[in-house]
């Protein structure tokens, strides 16, 4: 076959982890596209300064639009909804496009006037595309109610490249019943996040007998508010921030908490960060909400709770404080298997083949 791959955002040698997803998925696509030939049209590296931005989006606009109209694709795979539009539109003027849509949550739940602006203009091309990946069954009824003239049997599931074969590792060691707690917060540092129910939680456990620690790893705008907070808390000896941590680094870090902590406020769409918990054997405390609802089940690999309900998520932790070595384990490896579900070789063979599928004239007429 031979393939588009079409972004906004890959890494860069000055800006190597933004749009990683892009690129795990340009590869994955690359090794099984044997005999076939996948090429990339994308922005390589962030830009600063609004002079910047534009000198960048103009010179991908002409690329896309020329490779677009002067070369044939069987298809045509466009990470994000908004941004490609207007190539994609101009381009679809003079050509009928094999269009696959991976859909993320900033571009189809977005306050942004511009986002909405290209978000509408892409109706017509997200009507007549032969696929649209989501990345989760919550994520397709949000999908759905943004778009509902689309036609739902073209819509399918794929868990945002799924997890690295380096995060699954089993544990070895769970706490007995009253042995200190190692709670883990990995999240970007911003609003809705829930980094201020994490510190809360830890202070909580703390003053009330459980000994535990918490560890907070990531940055964002709220780093330094996030800071003060815990100062301001007193807590400066049990919660530890760890700034960001890079991605090889991640998979021991979840292996080292008994427990991680998702309290977010925000609609994740798949929440990646909880199964790579689980991928490492980590049980998971979660906001009942949005992606993670769909994956932990209470009680077996993890918890759920009400979001920003501190009372809750305390009852929480205090459950699997209680539990016996041999219980821990039990939801430990629950938790584990529930990752490999999501497991990035066998996420990319399911979507390749489904790509592949509607690629074939056959399946298009």
């Amino acid at each position: 076959m031979k393939i588009l791959v079409v972004a906004n955002m890959y890494p860069s040698a000055k800006d190597p982890v933004y749009g990683t997803f892009v690129k795990n998925f340009f590869e994955q696509v690359s090794k099984r596209n044997i005999g076939g030939q996948t090429t990339l049209c994308t922005i390589c590296g962030r830009r600063m300064g609004k002079l910047a931005k534009l000198s960048a989006y103009i010179s991908y606009y002409l690329r896309l639009t020329g490779r677009l109209i002067f070369s044939k694709y069987d298809l045509v795979y466009v990470h994000t909804v908004a941004f490609p539009t207007p190539a994609l539109r101009f381009a679809s003027l003079f050509r009928k496009l094999p269009l696959v849509f991976n859909a993320h949550g900033g571009d189809v739940l977005t306050s942004n006037r511009f986002k909405r602006f290209l978000r509408d203009m892409s109706r017509p091309l997200l009507k007549k595309a032969l696929l649209i990946v989501v990345p989760s069954d919550y994520f397709r009824q949000v999908f759905l109610s943004v778009f509902p003239e689309v036609d739902s049997h073209r819509i399918v599931e794929s868990p945002s490249g799924g997890l690295n074969r380096s995060f699954f590792r089993r544990k070895k060691y769970f706490p007995a019943t009253g042995e200190p707690l190692r709670l883990g917060f990995v999240s970007r540092i911003d609003h809705g996040k829930g980094w201020n129910l994490f510190v809360d939680l830890v202070k909580r456990l703390s003053q009330s007998g459980i000994k535990c620690s918490g560890v907070i790893a990531g940055r964002g705008a709220q780093t330094e508010t996030m800071l003060e907070y815990i100062k301001s808390c007193d807590v400066s000896g049990v919660v530890e921030y760890i700034g960001p941590q890079s991605h090889d680094k991640l998979p021991e870090l979840y292996s080292s908490f008994d427990l991680f902590i998702f309290p977010t406020l925000a609609s994740e769409s798949l929440g990646l960060v909880g199964l790579e918990a689980m991928a490492a054997g980590t049980p998971v405390a979660a906001s009942d909400m949005a992606g993670p609802k769909g994956y932990v089940v209470d009680g077996v690999n993890g918890y759920l709770f009400e979001p920003g309900n501190i009372d809750r998520l305390t009852d929480c932790v205090r459950k699997y404080a209680a539990l016996s070595s041999e219980e821990k384990a039990s939801m430990s490896e629950n938790a584990y298997r529930t990752a490999t579900e999501y497991e990035s070789e066998k996420v990319a063979d399911e979507l390749f083949e489904r790509i592949k599928a509607v690629a074939d004239p056959a399946f298009n007429k």
